[in-house]
């Protein structure tokens, strides 16, 4: 039962090519570590991101490692991100385009199996802006400063989680109202699940003052961070059959399930190392030249992750012509206001952060009762607001994003897979969007799941001569 060698390839190429991505245009990542990412998988995305109690037969969940627990078979997921950004400030609007992977994840675990393992890497936060100011001085007269940086920081992660079960008996009486039959039903679901994770990657940024007064030389402050750190999150999750109803024959055709789940990522210490060079240019008509007055030092910070807990819950309802309709919500809390500020710029802070969501899902009917693809396909609608993790003069950092999400079952793998589409639209800002810098962005996710054929070919053992 070895997992054969191009899902090793596979897995060694996301970790690099994870790692490279870069998904936004926001001149708010220069604060802090970066535009900080959910880590939701391209099935999620649709539904607010939402993690925490989003248990699923066939769709990864990358947020809660008790969830791989609850997959009926091996599963692959994985996906890429597009965004169109639009930046304003005042009359002034810059916009641009930026794409990447989003995500390479794999759970390993047989067809009836109770336990999961799942590794995989996906994008932790990212950094790709590029504004300026003009401002005017009384002894240089006009200059321009402008801010640019790239870069990102990748998670990679393995885990096990494990399920146990709960049943009941189920009894039938005949017309006297005399018992006649019972069938043994899964009554309650419990998964409990941890993953160590390795963070790691760089962040460039780059300072530039450029003096429009020729006896003056221009200024370029440049810096490097090495990032790393290493840590636990733990989740469990549990299901609960709240209704159910049979056919004549004593099958389940209709239920209610409720969901509940939570996780916690824990403290971790991360370390960074800022290698930051200073040099003057003086601008000719051949174009820049660096003159010989550079200065290079490297400087090393411990900062304390605090500890980020989400809890959440979700109603299942499925009916006997198929129906299925799912509606959650879950809550994130993080104490970033405990993080030394040595890192930042004068005049930004951490802030404690919070994070509500919510979501509905809706399929209109099931693969056996459905008669195109439009019935059979789920679709999503999200809401996502986070408030707070940086802290500037303006106000905390605050971005709202809805989502619409499209799963459609792929029919010829005979086994579940699927292809996801999910479109969100973010406004982040800092304070009141008429005080200061706001940010649009309107992104699409293309991913998709992968399964084996439903005998579990992945990781059937054999026998070799």
């Amino acid at each position: 039962m070895t997992p054969r060698f191009p899902f090793t390839l596979l897995l060694t190429l996301g970790l690099f090519s994870t790692g490279l991505a870069q998904t936004t245009y926001s001149p708010h990542s220069r604060f802090g570590l970066g535009d900080l990412q959910s880590g939701a998988a391209s099935a999620q995305m649709g539904m607010g991101q939402m993690g925490a109690a989003w248990m699923d037969r066939h769709h990864l969940n990358t947020r809660n490692p008790a969830a791989a627990a609850f997959l009926t078979r091996t599963t692959f997921g994985g996906g890429f991100q597009l965004r169109s950004e639009t930046i304003s400030e005042g009359d002034s609007i810059t916009r641009g385009e930026v794409g990447g992977l989003t995500q390479v994840a794999f759970a390993l675990k047989r067809a009836g199996g109770k336990g999961a393992f799942s590794f995989g890497a996906q994008p932790w936060s990212n950094a790709g802006y590029d504004v300026s100011q003009i401002r005017t001085d009384d002894i240089a007269d006009e200059y321009r400063i402008s801010y640019s940086g790239s870069g990102g920081l990748a998670q990679a992660y393995a885990g096990y989680a494990r399920k146990w079960e709960g049943t009941r008996w189920q009894t039938f009486d005949d017309m006297d109202g005399m018992p006649e039959d019972s069938v043994r039903i899964i009554a309650h679901s419990t998964a409990i699940g941890t993953r160590f994770e390795q963070r790691f990657g760089t962040l460039g940024r780059a300072r530039t003052i450029d003096i429009a007064n020729l006896i003056f030389l221009d200024t370029r402050v440049e810096t490097e961070e090495a990032h790393r750190s290493a840590g636990f999150t733990i989740g469990f999750g549990h299901e609960r059959l709240l209704g159910s109803r049979f056919d004549r024959d004593h099958k389940l055709v209709a239920s209610t399930l409720l969901r509940l789940g939570g996780m916690a990522q824990l403290g971790r210490s991360h370390s960074i190392v800022r290698n930051t060079r200073w040099a003057s240019w003086q601008t000719l008509s051949t174009g820049p030249l660096e003159v010989d007055s550079v200065h290079n030092e490297s400087t090393d910070f411990d900062l304390d992750i605090p500890l980020i807990w989400t809890v959440g819950l979700e109603i299942e309802r499925n009916t006997e012509d198929g129906l299925r309709v799912r509606v959650g919500a879950e809550f994130e809390r993080a104490t970033w206001s405990t993080v030394s500020p040595d890192l930042l710029d004068l005049g930004v802070g951490f802030a404690d952060a919070t994070t509500a969501a919510a979501g509905v899902m809706l399929t209109p009917r099931g693969m056996d009762d459905a008669e195109n693809g439009w019935q059979r396909a789920t679709y999503q609608l999200g809401w996502r607001r986070t408030e707070g993790y940086i802290a500037l003069d303006a106000g905390l950092l605050t971005a709202t994003t809805w989502s619409a999400g499209w799963s459609l079952p792929m029919l010829g793998s005979r086994s579940g897979s699927s292809l996801n589409l999910a479109v969100h639209w973010r406004q982040l800002q800092a304070g009141a969007a008429e005080s200061g810098l706001s940010e649009r962005g309107l992104g699409a996710t293309v991913g998709f799941t992968l399964h084996p054929f439903f005998k579990n070919q992945w990781l059937v053992p054999r026998r070799y001569d």
